[in-house]
């Protein structure tokens, strides 16, 4: 009878898949210039075959599409491959597997690792159709045209767009420094890797200084220095984005000093800090406060280095408050989840991390205030700083641990909530289920419907 229901819903599922081509609109993104063909994968999309690429040098193989509405994908997979699982696991998208098509349903935006044993896994980024498209005649815009380009150093100014058409492959880096309302879109790829050196500093793409920023759809490949950097900026806002990186330092979103910044909707793999939120030189930069910060429907996978996000490791400011962590899904990370080593002398307030899942064992949760290698290392001040208000709600992790320790009677971290967590199949519901030190102060845990 099992096996009965299981073939039924299979049929089911299978011929509604006529009716959703019909119902909804999927674009494939042409393949990346100069990136092989997969030679593993070949995936369609409401019927349409879309691309996909060969980034063995980030161990993945990737696709992209544009999808308004409900869409159908399937997956052609090599004979013999078995036990296909799509991630994050938060979508509960169970796979029909016949023969060796592999075939579920997708909503836009989102971003999908599909795994196969044996093979390197599969990254599906659906976004939704570009909206505003802008024209290559138009004076106020970079246009970088379906095709291999390399501009070197991009320096957009104030008002302008830079667009990266579906297909281009950019080879360069964008920085810019005291601009305002410049917008990066598109869904083509900006290759950093000969650009962006640890040696020298330079970001794949960095705005210091500025205001009003937009990077909307397009994909990031690093070198060997973090990937995105908001320094000194304000309302700036992250979307679509897919970023990936393999070398230590290849943080994927960093801010510092920043007020009302969002991340949504994104993709990173890296060998360093999926989000890097820190403040790294009070000396030089002043000690701005960062305020008002949101990531949210975000997808993070690291394997070698770093941690899924952190807060910190240097932290030399005055403030840092009103930041979000919700719906991020860390599918690997090596060091931790969640990590904060506070090594300076901020005060953090209003921490929230919302419907975080962290989809591997080890440390889920590492929080301390202590001084490090990391801490302020000019004289420009040598002091621990502060948690007021850290709350965790509807956090998950297959097995892992907590640990949140403050430096001392002076540097603690008071006010911390747990609601609705879960780690290793049990509540987390009282002190025994974590570890702290007597400088976590007022620790408090609940279960809401």
């Amino acid at each position: 009878m099992k096996n009965f229901h299981h073939i039924l819903l299979s049929v089911i599922f299978l011929s509604l898949i006529s009716l959703m081509r019909a119902a909804d609109t999927a674009v494939p993104v042409p393949a990346i210039p100069e990136v092989a063909a997969s030679g593993v994968y070949q995936v369609r999309v409401n019927g349409r075959e879309v691309a996909v690429n060969d980034e063995g040098r980030f161990d993945f193989h990737t696709a992209a599409v544009c999808l308004s509405g409900t869409g159908v994908v399937e997956i052609r997979v090599p004979d013999g491959a078995r036990n296909p699982v799509v991630r994050p696991l938060r979508y509960k998208i169970t796979p029909v597997f016949k023969g060796n098509i592999i075939t579920f349903p997708v909503t836009a935006p989102l971003n999908l690792v599909v795994e196969v044993a044996g093979q390197l896994p599969l990254a599906i980024f659906v976004t939704q159709p570009e909206t505003d498209v802008p024209k290559p005649t138009d004076p106020h815009v970079l246009y970088f045209a379906q095709g291999v380009h390399e501009p070197g150093v991009i320096r957009p100014q104030s008002g302008q767009t830079v667009y990266l058409a579906p297909g281009a492959l950019v080879k360069g880096r964008i920085e810019a420094k005291g601009v305002k309302n410049v917008v990066v879109k598109g869904r083509g790829v900006l290759d950093a890797g000969k650009y962006s050196v640890r040696k020298e500093k330079t970001c794949g793409i960095v705005f210091e200084k500025c205001s009003g920023i937009t990077v909307d759809g397009i994909g990031l490949r690093g070198g060997s220095w973090w990937q995105t950097l908001f320094l000194l900026t304000d309302d700036a806002h992250v979307s679509g984005m897919n970023i990936l990186g393999k070398t230590v330092n290849t943080d994927g979103i960093d801010i510092d000093g920043v007020k009302n910044f969002t991340a949504r909707h994104c993709f990173i793999r890296n060998e360093d800090d999926g989000f890097g939120w820190h403040a790294v030189d009070g000396k030089t930069n002043g000690e701005p406060p960062t305020e008002n910060c949101l990531a949210e429907d975000c997808v993070i996978w690291n394997t070698r280095a770093g941690n899924g996000l952190r807060i910190g490791a240097s932290m030399e400011t005055q403030l840092f408050q009103d930041i979000t962590f919700r719906r991020i899904d860390v599918l690997k990370h090596n060091g931790s989840a969640i990590r904060s080593d506070h090594s300076d002398w901020a005060m953090c307030r209003n921490i929230h991390f919302e419907d975080f899942a962290d989809e591997t064992t080890g440390k889920t949760v590492e929080i301390i205030i202590a001084k490090t290698r990391y801490s302020n290392d000019n004289g420009f001040r040598d002091e621990r700083g502060h948690y007021d208000g850290l709350h965790f709600v509807n956090l998950t992790s297959p097995g892992g641990k907590i640990e949140i320790l403050g430096c001392d009677a002076g540097h603690r971290v008071d006010h911390v909530t747990f609601e609705n967590c879960v780690i290793g199949g049990k509540r987390v519901k009282s002190l025994q289920d974590i570890t702290t030190n007597e400088f976590v102060t007022d620790v408090s845990f609940s279960s809401k419907p």
